[in-house]
């Protein structure tokens, strides 16, 4: 019996520690808003899910400042942080989507920010939270406030959270394998007065490439990239293309119909 009441204080006294633990860089006010030591911990709480985003407990109305000549009403979500702000800022994301990670501040110009004991700790904000976008004479958003009681953010845009879907992932380096045939086709050219034979070399994938039988042998045709079938001669020897760099879809080398070049490749029809 005394093991088992020793067992069951050190796995209670264990959990507590775990707990506590667990707590060590949160803050709550009485009002149940919380607030963490870091920005790291605030949005890690926020993916895990166990994230008690703050929720407003004083009213008031908006309050526009110099230069600001409208305001709108919308979720935070909606909100587009200007392309300035994300740059000087550093930002690593222009939008709200997985809501706001804000060191707390206090009271100034008129208005509050968070309790007191939430100031300089990193409160979460809610994706969906209601604010006022405050805008210039130009429509440009330049200032955030929490709607219900326009208590103000460390700054004029609250620091954002990353959304999981607009995390880098990491690209893999696929490369593709195809085979590659060498087929020829035979031209007539003059250039007046003399009238010359020219031999081309098509290099193109083999699924492009098909073969039709006919009285005079195998004749192989290439699909060109509009589908149309491009008839050509026969399929070329393996030396017509040693050596070749294929460095495109259907790279084309001219071999001239020199009889001392095409010894090897037994072009005759």
């Amino acid at each position: 019996m005394r093991l088992n009441i020793l067992t069951a204080a050190i796995l209670t006294s264990g959990l507590a520690m775990f707990a506590t633990s667990a707590n060590a860089g949160m803050t709550s006010d009485r009002n149940g808003n919380v607030g963490y030591d870091s920005y790291d911990e605030c949005v890690m709480a926020v993916k895990e899910g166990s994230a008690k985003f703050y929720t407003p407990y004083t009213y008031q109305n908006p309050m526009r400042r110099a230069g600001e000549t409208s305001v709108a009403k919308m979720s935070l979500s909606e909100v587009m942080i200007p392309q300035s702000v994300v740059s000087n800022d550093n930002l690593r994301t222009s939008d709200y989507e997985a809501g706001a990670c804000d060191m707390g501040v206090g009271q100034s110009n008129g208005r509050y920010g968070v309790s007191g004991v939430l100031v300089g700790k990193y409160v979460p904000f809610a994706s969906d939270m209601p604010v006022n976008v405050y805008m210039d004479r130009n429509g440009n958003p330049v200032r955030v406030t929490m709607q219900q009681c326009d208590n103000h953010f460390g700054s004029n845009f609250p620091t954002p959270v990353v959304s999981e879907v607009k995390a880098p992932k990491a690209q893999l380096a696929i490369q593709e394998e195809r085979s590659m045939e060498a087929v020829i086709i035979e031209t007539k050219r003059t250039i007046r007065p003399t009238q010359y034979q020219v031999k081309e070399v098509i290099i193109a994938p083999s699924d492009q490439i098909q073969r039709m039988n006919t009285t005079t042998g195998t004749r192989v045709a290439v699909r060109g990239a509009d589908g149309r079938l491009v008839y050509v001669g026969r399929k070329a020897d393996a030396e017509a293309i040693r050596n070749t760099e294929i460095n495109q879809t259907y790279p084309v080398i001219r071999v001239p119909d020199i009889d001392a070049d095409m010894n090897d490749m037994d072009m005759d029809e």
